[in-house]
C-alpha cells in the first residue's frame, strides 16, 4: 500500500498530498502551503504526544493504586487467616 498524508485543511488523504508536501508544494486539492501543513502536523503531533504522556501518567498512577490495594488486601487476608487460626495452603491462595 502506498504512503499517504492527510491535508489538515481539506482532509484529503492521498499519495499526491504527501508528494506535494514532501516537495514543498501546496496541497493539490485546497492549496494549503506545505510549510503550513507541516507546521500544523507538528502541532498535532505534539498535542498527541502530550495526550499520550498524560494517559501514561494516569496508567502509572492507576497501577500504583492497584498494587497498593493488593498489598492491603493481602494484609487483610493474613489478619483473617491469623484470626481463624489456620493458614491458607499456597495452592488455595490466588496470590
Amino acid at each position: 500500500m502506498g504512503r499517504k498524508m492527510t491535508c489538515p485543511a481539506c482532509d484529503a488523504r492521498t499519495s499526491s498530498v504527501l508528494a506535494a508536501f514532501e516537495e514543498g508544494r501546496p496541497c493539490p486539492n485546497c492549496g494549503l502551503s506545505a510549510e503550513a501543513a507541516l507546521e500544523i502536523d507538528d502541532v498535532q503531533q505534539r498535542r498527541a504526544d502530550e495526550e499520550l504522556k498524560a494517559r501514561l501518567e494516569q496508567a502509572i498512577k492507576d497501577r500504583d493504586a492497584a498494587q497498593r490495594e493488593l498489598r492491603l488486601t493481602k494484609a487483610r487476608l493474613q489478619r483473617i487467616t491469623d484470626l481463624v487460626g489456620r493458614p491458607l495452603e499456597d495452592e488455595e491462595s490466588p496470590w
